[in-house]
């Protein structure tokens, strides 16, 4: 009896163990996968869309954006294989002519895709490695949304990553109901960049602060005054990742050009958090050798981007940026939302 109670214990340790190493493997594997550490953080996410030419992003993973022909950044979204797709080890999105009237009454078919069902988190780094081609009415973004049940921008916006016409700037900004309240306080930055090259933008998500960078020079930061849905809901809910291309309407991006074809290419998307901080909900790699999967199980989101649909308000206005932030005018058509 003793003889079999120390095997049953022995065979027990040996089991923990090799979960142990498993698990340990895997992280080392996944992050070596894609790109490697950051000391004092752990890899959570991470899509080098290293897939096939021609095939969408793991649908495991990404799902496309719903077109909603009311708003502005949505309004010509299309699940066409022409506008996402993977080709030369990098995410392609593209908005092209719609002459066959596919758009509706739009002239535009324009790609995104977005993570609502698969991926959400909680504080933490994000880093996205990007290149776009600018040219009149361009309008590319990264950003995350909140899951949330609020209308907009009760919930917040976090816009990691936006540029527009034949600008050589990246702008970064964030939304919340005090932002839209308070259009005389500056709630966004920018950065000249030569933009025929691919950059790297990333937020620094933290429980007070939410700081913006492009190759890792700072471009604005966010803090939290106090703790109120209003001012500060980036604590409040978890976020997910959209990529998209888009074109303007005129009220910040210009109109397109509808016989151009605008290109966005993300080579790849990351998301760190700090040891023992943040909460990661579905966290994944999409690298084949994982399986498929990262440092905790896939599973069905709770809510999707019930926020982006409930989006009703026009943002119009252009006006110019001073000292990298955006001026009193500026309240930022990108979207009706």
């Amino acid at each position: 009896m003793l003889e079999k109670k120390k095997y049953r214990c022995l065979l027990a340790m040996l089991l923990m163990a090799w979960h142990t190493v498993a698990v340990f493997a895997q992280t080392v594997q996944t992050a070596a996968c894609c790109g490697g550490c950051r000391p004092g953080y752990r890899l959570v996410f991470c899509d080098e869309f290293n897939g096939a030419d021609g095939t969408l992003p793991d649908p495991k993973v990404w799902k496309c954006c719903r077109r909603r022909p009311q708003v502005t950044w949505a309004r010509f979204l299309s699940d066409s294989p022409d506008v996402a797709f993977m080709k030369d080890g990098s995410l392609v999105l593209r908005a092209v002519p719609a002459s066959d009237g596919s758009a509706g009454e739009g002239t535009m078919r324009t790609g995104g895709i977005e993570s609502s069902q698969s991926f959400a988190f909680r504080f933490g780094r994000v880093e996205c490695r990007a290149l776009v081609n600018p040219f009149i009415g361009n309008f590319p973004a990264i950003w995350m949304m909140p899951r949330t049940d609020l209308k907009w921008p009760q919930g917040g916006e976090i816009d990691i990553f936006e540029q527009i016409n034949g600008e050589q700037k990246a702008y970064s900004t964030v939304h919340s109901a005090w932002t839209k309240s308070h259009p005389g306080e500056p709630h966004s930055g920018n950065i000249s960049l030569p933009m025929d090259r691919y950059h790297v933008y990333a937020v620094e998500w933290e429980e007070d602060a939410l700081t913006f960078y492009a190759d890792g020079r700072q471009l604005y930061q966010y803090e939290k005054q106090n703790d109120s849905q209003e001012q500060w809901p980036f604590d409040k809910s978890d976020f997910y990742l959209i990529l998209n291309q888009s074109v303007g309407d005129g009220s910040w991006a210009d109109k397109p050009d509808a016989a151009h074809t605008y290109e966005m290419r993300v080579d790849w998307i990351r998301v760190y958090q700090k040891e023992k901080t943040g909460t990661c909900r579905n966290a994944v790699s999409t690298e084949k050798d994982t399986g498929g999967k990262g440092f905790c199980a896939l599973r069905t989101a709770g809510k999707g981007e019930k926020e982006t649909d409930e989006r009703g308000e026009a943002r119009a206005g252009r006006g110019r940026k001073s000292g990298g932030r955006l001026s009193r005018k500026q309240i930022i058509q990108k979207r009706f939302y």
